[in-house]
């Protein structure tokens, strides 16, 4: 129970009661001040009046506040808006002026042009430049005389053939087999030398698969050419072409027999990859045109054609697979023809009088001696003369059958190769030194010099282009120097 106390500070009104909030009680002395329960209840009271106040006051206060700051953030966008505004209309205003003023003063041959024809010259441009593509005439083939591969293989397939090259080898008939190319309606075949080499008797196959006897009309072993004849008449002859007229890049096609008579008239097509290339073929040096179309065994003696349908070279040899010519290793699309302006002259000549002149030769044959039997026969490796032209300097000087050549120029040989590798260097008329050993029984012999002149093969009595060795054809290992 509260009791009424009456010693409250004098200043205090009695009748006012104390805050218990925000008012200390009296104390004096060792009294202590006790609030009554009425007192407690007013005071109570009234400082919840006071408190839900403030808060009123409060709220009023941050309301007014906050509509202050909004009527200032919505001047300022007014005020920025109109600033803004009045900015971009005096920047169009002077830019126009600018725009208007360079137009007045502006060189027409000066401006730079739209981004589709910006010239490579405008330095200011970053665009990229993409020139025009350059308009080719189209023309109809009757005017230019361009040909699809379907029409240039209409009209040369019908003049390729098939060459048969039988000849006895190890008491057996072997067959050597190639291509060629008609060359007039009589009967005249053009194909390579190293197809016909070994032969002894020939057969010409046609595109229709008529055969025919045929002849050796001559050869030459260096330019690889030889010419055949067969009895018959009205047989389609191409078109041969220019060489000359050839560039890198024309489109070339090869017709011919790869493995022979199986696979007859098969028809591959490439580019020219290359004109004039100097390639050396069993130590002497030939210029050929090099092709990417397909060229393989059989194909020899076949035509490579031009785009305007024209015999322009014939197929000879190619690189790849094992190749004898570049050792082991492995190459593809390396196909050669002899060209045609090549062909002409030594083709001609070949009909006329059945061998080329203006060679250097020794006038002999021979063969390369082995190692088996060098040592067999106790002799030095180099080359065994197996016969001697009367005709030649070498014989007249006494270079006889079984001699055995080993030294050239002062330059020890062991091979037919070897031989002809000096010899080629030298022209008609030259001298040249041959250190020879002769047998004179079995296990005896001695050393012969002999000095003679290089002499023109068609002034020979004997002439006639002997069998040569070809790494791809078996058969007579006879050489003529």
């Amino acid at each position: 129970m509260y009791e009424d106390n009456d010693r409250m500070n004098q200043n205090q009104d009695a009748n006012t009661p104390k805050d218990p909030y925000t008012e200390e009680p009296n104390q004096t002395g060792s009294d202590t001040y006790t609030w009554s329960g009425s007192e407690y209840r007013s005071a109570s009271q009234q400082q919840e009046q006071r408190n839900a106040s403030s808060v009123y006051q409060y709220a009023q206060a941050r309301n007014a506040q906050l509509k202050h700051q909004k009527r200032k953030r919505r001047a300022g966008i007014i005020i920025g808006s109109i600033g803004l505004a009045a900015l971009l209309l005096f920047t169009g205003a002077f830019g126009g002026a600018q725009l208007i003023n360079r137009l007045r003063t502006a060189d027409p041959a000066k401006e730079a042009q739209p981004v589709e024809q910006t010239s490579p010259e405008n330095k200011d441009s970053v665009t990229l430049p993409i020139s025009e593509t350059p308009k080719e005439e189209k023309l109809p083939t009757s005017v230019t005389g361009e040909l699809s591969t379907k029409e240039i293989v209409e009209k040369v397939k019908p003049s390729v053939v098939g060459v048969l090259s039988k000849y006895q080898y190890n008491m057996q008939e072997a067959t050597d087999q190639g291509s060629g190319i008609i060359m007039s309606e009589d009967g005249y075949i053009i194909t390579n030398y190293h197809v016909i080499q070994n032969g002894q008797r020939f057969t010409v196959v046609m595109d229709d698969g008529t055969s025919y006897d045929a002849t050796v009309v001559g050869g030459d072993s260096r330019s690889d050419l030889a010419v055949l004849k067969v009895d018959a008449t009205g047989l389609p002859v191409p078109e041969f072409g220019d060489s000359d007229d050839l560039s890198i890049g024309d489109k070339a096609v090869a017709i011919g027999n790869p493995m022979g008579l199986q696979l007859q008239s098969t028809v591959t097509q490439g580019i020219i990859s290359a004109i004039n290339r100097d390639i050396t073929v069993d130590d002497r040096v030939m210029t050929l045109i090099q092709t990417d179309a397909s060229i393989n065994s059989g194909n020899s003696g076949g035509p490579l054609i031009n785009k305007y349908g024209q015999v322009i070279g014939i197929n000879t040899i190619k690189i790849g697979g094992t190749s004898s010519l570049f050792s082991n290793n492995t190459y593809e699309g390396l196909g050669f023809a002899i060209p045609m302006n090549t062909i002409k002259p030594i083709v001609d000549e070949l009909i006329a009088k059945g061998h080329v002149t203006g060679y250097p030769v020794l006038g002999i044959s021979g063969q390369t001696m082995t190692q088996r039997a060098a040592t067999y026969y106790n002799v030095p490796l180099g080359v065994l003369v197996t016969e001697v032209d009367p005709m030649s300097d070498a014989g007249k000087q006494g270079l006889q059958v079984n001699d055995i050549i080993h030294n050239v120029n002062g330059t020890e040989i062991k091979s037919m190769d070897e031989l002809e590798t000096i010899k080629n260097k030298l022209n008609i008329g030259d001298e040249i030194t041959l250190g020879v050993y002769r047998l004179k029984s079995f296990g005896n012999g001695e050393e012969v010099t002999i000095t003679c002149k290089l002499v023109d093969v068609g002034t020979l009595s004997s002439y006639q282009q002997t069998p040569q060795i070809d790494p791809n054809y078996g058969g007579n290992t006879q050489q003529t120097p």
